[in-house]
């Protein structure tokens, strides 16, 4: 026995002989006894740090995200894709000093449903000199997107007053980036205006429905008489636009060359609405007209839009699409277009037959 002073016992005393008569009589072969148990010594080699060398030049890796919060690390680091806005404005120039709101909203309402804040007033602000007068420019905010790219290529370079050169404007899609650049150098995002939810549903349903109803009036030019057949049909997929009083026969007469001349300038002119497929001069007209066909529909409406009204050489145009039924005369090259029944029939089929090839054909 042995007194522990730490205890304040009496302990046995441990025979070292006897421990090491048990561990033999214990002991499995091939097994050290001194080494620790497997788990034991992966618990210790998990918990032991290995020692960092600042004296080695090569970069220490940085630890790797956890399991636990890699799925969370992962959704951090993905780039968030930036929300493309759309652009539904027109920025206008060169307008006339003495414009008015309403000559604007009627003038752009044409070409699609203006935007509406919450009072219900059309989205258009005239910009102001320092001495309070108009400046000549304006903001146009429209409510789809196509509204802006039918705009442009009507309203660009033409005249607000139809027949006034002294009005004729600019108009280009609106340019924000120096919005968004000023306010970041001052000092960050700007706080977000408190929106009233069901106002702005309310009036987005009510423009889309003015949208639909805008589509349904179809307003493209002058409209066709309504007795005639499948006339909706025929007014929105019409490729072709009648152009009225665009030359006189004396005109033709004293100058042979203005038929070719006139065709080219008509086909230069129309060509910046789309592409055109055929331009046709009747020079047996006394109303002076030709015909231009598109190949495509929209660019036929726009046509309609722009040159219906328009003053040339004095003479006021009217534009309409073709309804299918009008017939107009020209000079048939090699025909025989005496006035006996056989050139009445002849004239009859060859006038027959280019209607048909206007609706169809000829591209």
């Amino acid at each position: 026995m042995e007194f522990d002073a730490v205890k304040g016992l009496w302990v046995p005393l441990i025979d070292e002989d006897l421990m090491k008569a048990q561990q033999a009589a214990y002991s499995v072969a091939g097994v050290d006894e001194s080494t620790p148990a497997a788990p034991v010594l992966k618990r210790v080699n998990k918990k032991r740090k290995e020692p960092e060398d600042y004296t080695s030049a090569t970069a220490i890796p940085e630890a790797g995200p956890s399991i636990k919060r890699g799925k969370q690390d992962n959704k951090k680091d993905k780039p968030t894709a930036e929300r493309k806005s759309k652009n539904t404005a027109v920025y206008v120039t060169s307008l006339p000093t003495d414009t008015t709101m309403d000559e604007l909203v009627q003038c752009f309402s044409r070409y699609g449903v203006l935007e509406e804040d919450d009072d219900g007033d059309p989205k258009v602000k005239m910009y102001a000199k320092d001495d309070g007068s108009f400046s000549g420019e304006a903001l146009v905010v429209y409510f789809k997107e196509d509204s802006v790219t039918l705009a442009l290529n009507i309203l660009d370079e033409s005249e607000l007053r139809l027949g006034d050169p002294t009005t004729r404007m600019n108009v280009a899609k609106a340019d924000f980036t120096h919005k968004t650049t000023s306010s970041n150098g001052a000092g960050g995002e700007q706080p977000r205006k408190t929106v009233d939810k069901k106002k702005v549903s309310k009036r987005l349903g009510k423009m889309q429905k003015r949208l639909e109803e805008w589509v349904e009036e179809d307003g493209f030019g002058p409209a066709i008489d309504p007795e005639e057949d499948n006339i909706d049909a025929v007014n929105k997929n019409s490729r072709v636009v009648v152009l009225k009083h665009m030359f006189t026969l004396d005109g033709l007469q004293r100058e042979p060359s203005l038929l070719l001349d006139l065709k080219e300038d008509v086909r230069d002119e129309c060509t910046s609405l789309g592409e055109v497929t055929n331009v046709v001069l009747y020079d047996r007209e006394k109303d002076g007209i030709m015909t231009v066909k598109f190949r495509e529909p929209l660019s036929a409406q726009a046509c309609v839009i722009r040159m219906n009204g328009r003053f040339f050489d004095g003479r006021r145009v009217e534009a309409s699409l073709y309804s299918g039924k009008q017939r107009f005369q020209r000079s048939g090259a090699g025909e025989d277009l005496e006035d006996d029944g056989g050139g009445d029939e002849s004239e009859k089929k060859r006038l027959d037959d280019f209607a048909q090839w206007l609706l169809t054909e000829g591209d």
